[in-house]
């Protein structure tokens, strides 16, 4: 895998992201397996969150925890550990209000930075948006924490363009670091609650401002891999139809797979984008890597996405 200069930032990054959601339910021989097979083919981007595991028994802090672990006993250097704060209420994980409070900010860096046994975290992320809070006071949160050198860059998880919009103008009017990475829920596949980066004045966005993307669920949780097209689901719609119809045309013409060609449509875009990879199995994280040298051109970008 190449390395990226995260534009605004003094980090590179590889041009897969690996997602740790529920990476370490695997038992530790076969998450270390997958994690090697990563890093062997020149990754050193890991997407955790203060939340992530918390679905398992005992699993609060235990993708934070497991990542820091494998950092060490592996030796490695120059790897860029991005985690989320700022989690809404969730079953069995927390009961809050104001998720996104100083407060509660400062208390999921300190869990993090103790879970990944760490002074500094390279990038971290606010994991979702409260629009109850202005911009300007999350800004300004944030950069204290900066300035008190506990986090250096700053993104966002699940955050609408137009609220991106009014925090980086209030930074830049200040002087203040901003935001620079959105990670939003994004595919080829639209999902049905279009919430994500699949609306045109989204993408739309992302092309003025060139501000770069870390998307989940970049492969629409193996959607284009399914020989037929789903009865059911999240992404079963008209429109997904026809593009996973001509994602296999386009597939079989470049004697590629279906998904490698759902990842290379992110790639190909006009704006950074660094898909988050949440398989657990070595075999399809390795074919999703081959999508970084599969070129796609604007006639083939815009048919796939074709309505």
């Amino acid at each position: 895998m190449k390395l990226h200069a995260l534009p605004g930032t003094d980090l590179h990054v590889s041009t897969f992201c690996c997602g740790l959601g529920d990476l370490f339910a695997l038992p530790s021989r076969e998450s270390d397996a997958l994690l090697d097979a990563y890093v062997e083919a020149g990754g050193n981007f890991f997407d955790t969150a203060h939340m992530y595991c918390h679905w398992l028994p005992g699993g609060n802090g235990l993708s934070e925890i497991s990542i820091g672990d494998y950092v060490r006993r592996r030796g490695l250097k120059d790897m860029v550990i991005a985690t989320k704060g700022g989690a809404k209420s969730l079953w069995r994980y927390r009961k809050v209000d104001y998720h996104l409070s100083p407060g509660r900010i400062a208390a999921d860096i300190d869990d993090s930075l103790a879970r990944l046994e760490c002074d500094t975290i390279s990038l971290y992320y606010m994991h979702t948006d409260d629009e109850r809070v202005p911009v300007g006071e999350i800004i300004d949160m944030l950069n204290a924490e900066i300035q008190a050198g506990r986090i250096r860059h700053l993104a966002a998880s699940n955050w609408s363009t137009q609220r991106l919009t009014a925090a980086n103008e209030y930074a830049k009017a200040r002087n203040l670091k901003p935001f620079v990475l959105s990670s939003p829920r994004w595919s080829l596949a639209a999902h049905k609650t279009r919430l994500g980066l699949n609306a045109p004045e989204e993408t739309a966005w992302h092309r003025k401002t060139l501000l770069p993307v870390a998307p989940y669920c970049p492969t629409a949780k193996g959607f284009f891999a399914s020989a037929t097209f789903p009865s059911e689901g999240d992404y079963t719609t008209p429109e997904n139809e026809q593009r996973w119809t001509r994602a296999r045309e386009l597939a079989e013409k470049k004697q590629v797979s279906p998904n490698q060609i759902a990842l290379a449509w992110l790639l190909n875009h006009p704006f950074p984008v660094f898909p988050i990879l949440g398989t657990k199995n070595i075999d399809r994280l390795k074919e999703a890597l081959t999508a970084e040298s599969i070129k796609l051109d604007p006639a083939e970008l815009a048919w796939l996405e074709r309505d």
